[in-house]
């Protein structure tokens, strides 16, 4: 077989070869397998006995060894010092009393500049190793005065430390890291528990808020207590569990004097005397009493903190809402406290009753103000008609105050003045007027502010809720925005409602004591300018609500008192005075009225003037104007007064709207007075206007 050939496998060998080579190549093999044998069997062999010679050198070596230290152990033996006493011996007494007060010297220096610092949790291990260090050395007679010294500086820097833990504990903005080591400094300080410590967080926070509140019921300060209140219960509930455990177990792993930030401070020098100080103070480890309550305790005690903070708050609420006066004012307040709830609603412990608290004060607010307002209108207009007699009439348009005004200021006053004389408005129906439109203005703007609440948008303010909360959140934005505003809404309108009532009710008292004891027509004019004017206007705001059901018959009734008066005052005028020259019918032009016919209707128009001015002659009191007069003048025992023939008769009955179909005259002098009056009676005013137009 050639060196080149490679046989891969028995299979390879009997395809690729005759039976007569497979042969010989299997005694090539063979004979090459037998060679290699040998020559393995020759190294092995030669390696086995190097490695023998090799142990037997290194047992040479150990033997060697094992001599040359035996040798060296008894140098060393027979060269040692004499034998001595080598059980440890206490320091002196002296120099362990100088060690404790060095240090107790400067635990007090490094307690004050750790305050300084806020290291409060440093200070307060500090002072805890100086009790330490000064019970023990209560018994050095020489260092008294030295340590009561140091005893009155170590007092007066645990005052301060309580202070500084009280004023980081009532701090809105303590982290939470801040608080733990405030706790922490409070019990090794106090030797309380960290249930007592908590107590003590919960009660000082309580005690803040109530002095928060009692200080000053204002708007902005109420907003800050109800955060302060939100941002307590949160870290109430922040504290509770493994971040107070994990805290005060850190105080508890090792002795203070062996806590790193203790043992490495270089102004204490422990490295020194840390040897010299009694074992009970180096492994001093503080000690508290262990609380665990349970789930239900603890909320118990969160829920007791919670109701008794809400109700300091809800009474400064309740005392600071009456100095709200305005509906738009209550709401910015709303706003205001609302924005503060609702981004920590769900995630603050009583949430829900927070809101609710809020919600009655302002409900009972709002609802108050807008009967208050309501109950104004009556304010209003119930000195008006207490003071009908004293009403003063407005100044003279000719008057010397305003014509020297300048052309600005005059010509404005001169039209309130002109418009006022026009409409019959004494000065107090004027400033009652005024007062009345404020009131229906500001009550139309209650409306708008209470529509507007619907806008604002609190869904993105509240707090984004977890799943189970979904339904809440969704409840509780719909209460905000509808329920809320509907309940505003229907408060004002039915106090609005109870207003106009009282209102109506007053003004029917008022007018029918009038018709009843009547007194001077100035009485009555001037409480029928009150109720046109009051009427007129609430009417035009508020036309669903005032319909004043009863005031017609009524005004019907003030109106027919008018009337009589001025037929009063016409007789009175007329009958019994000297009558000028007598006109006969053949001295007067064909289808005229006599001097007497005209002047009587003449005086008539100046009595209504003088009774009534330009304003009060509406139609139907014009109608029962020429009622009343009608039915008097044309009475046969005073008819001479008002007239002289028949066709003044005529003409006065077409003036005073009589019926003429019935009357026994001739139809000629009828037809002639109703045309005459068609041309002259725009002389005589409201008179001349037809009966049955309507105001």
């Amino acid at each position: 077989m050639e060196s080149s050939t490679t046989i891969i496998s028995w299979q390879h060998a009997f395809e690729n070869h005759r039976i007569p080579q497979t042969r010989v190549i299997e005694k090539q093999l063979r004979a090459s397998a037998a060679q290699n044998k040998d020559k393995l069997r020759a190294l092995v062999g030669g390696s086995y006995r190097e490695l023998l010679a090799t142990a037997e050198a290194i047992v040479v070596l150990d033997a060697q060894t094992r001599t040359a230290e035996d040798n060296l152990l008894s140098i060393s033996h027979n060269c040692r010092p004499p034998q001595q006493d080598a059980s440890p011996r206490p320091p002196p007494a002296d120099k362990v009393a100088l060690a404790q007060f060095r240090l107790l010297q400067r635990c007090c220096t490094t307690a004050a500049s750790s305050l300084r610092d806020q290291h409060i949790l440093r200070c307060a291990q500090l002072l805890v190793v100086s009790r330490l260090l000064l019970k023990s050395l209560g018994d050095q007679d020489t260092l008294t005065k030295s340590l009561d010294s140091l005893r009155n500086k170590l007092g007066a820097l645990r005052r301060q430390l309580l202070l500084r833990t009280e004023a980081r504990l009532t701090n809105p903005t303590s982290t939470l890291s801040d608080l733990l080591e405030s706790i922490c400094a409070y019990c090794l300080v106090t030797s309380s528990s960290s249930e007592d410590a908590l107590e003590h967080l919960r009660q000082l926070r309580l005690e803040k808020i109530r002095r928060q509140l009692s200080a000053s019921h204002q708007r902005p300060t109420i907003c800050q207590a109800l955060r302060y209140q939100i941002l307590s219960l949160q870290t109430f509930k922040s504290l509770i569990g493994r971040p107070m455990v994990d805290s005060i177990n850190n105080l508890q792993k090792r002795p203070i004097l062996e806590d790193p930030s203790i043992r490495d401070l270089e102004c204490l020098g422990l490295d020194q005397t840390f040897s010299l100080i009694p074992d009970e103070i180096r492994s001093f480890v503080p000690y508290f009493k262990r609380s665990a309550p349970t789930f239900e305790e603890t909320q118990a005690k969160l829920e007791t903190w919670s109701r008794e903070s809400l109700r300091i708050f809800s009474d400064a609420l309740h005392h600071c809402l009456p100095t709200l006066d305005q509906i738009d004012e209550v709401l910015g307040l709303r706003q205001e406290l609302y924005t503060i709830l609702l981004p920590s609603y769900f995630s603050t412990p009583a949430g829900s009753d927070i809101k609710e608290q809020i919600a009655q004060a302002l409900n009972k607010r709002v609802n108050d103000i807008c009967h208050n307002r309501s109950a104004y209108l009556v304010r209003i207009t119930m000195p008006l008609l207490d003071k009908l007699a004293a009403s003063k009439t407005t100044k003279s348009l000719w008057d010397s105050e305003l014509a020297l005004l300048n052309l600005d200021a005059g010509g404005t006053k001169l039209i309130t003045r002109v418009k006022n004389r026009h409409e019959g408005n004494s000065v107090a129906l004027s400033k009652a007027s005024k007062s009345l439109n404020i009131w229906i203005t500001t009550t139309n703007s209650a409306f708008d502010q209470l529509n507007e609440i619907t806008k604002l948008r609190w869904r993105d303010i509240v707090e984004e809720p977890e799943e189970e909360n979904e339904d809440e959140a969704s409840d509780l934005i719909k209460e905000l925005c509808e329920t809320d505003s509907r309940l505003y809404r229907d408060n004002l309108q039915e106090a609005l409602q109870k207003a106009l009532l009282e209102y109506e009710t007053s003004i029917t008292e008022r007018a029918t004591q009038v018709v009843e004891e009547p007194e001077t027509v100035s009485h009555v004019v001037a409480l029928l300018r009150s109720i046109r004017m009051s009427t007129s206007a609430l009417q035009h705001s508020f036309p669903e609500q005032a319909r004043f059901a009863k005031l017609p018959e009524i005004v019907r009734k003030l109106h027919q008192l008018v009337a009589t008066e001025v037929s009063l005052q016409l007789s009175a005028s007329r009958e019994g005075q000297k009558k000028s020259m007598k006109w006969s019918k053949d001295m007067l032009p064909d289808n005229m009225p006599s001097p007497c016919a005209f002047s009587t209707l003449r005086q008539l128009c100046k009595i209504m003037l003088e009774v009534g001015g330009t304003d009060l002659w509406s139609l139907p009191v014009v109608g029962l104007v020429k009622e009343a007069v009608g039915s008097h003048i044309f009475r046969s025992e005073v008819k001479a007064w008002y007239m002289e023939n028949e066709f003044d008769e005529a003409y006065l009955s077409i003036a005073l709207g009589r019926d003429t179909s019935a009357a026994p005259r001739e139809k000629t002098n009828i037809k002639s007075a109703s045309e005459y009056w068609a041309r002259t009676k725009l002389l005589f005013g409201v008179l001349g206007f037809p009966d049955g137009m309507g105001e």
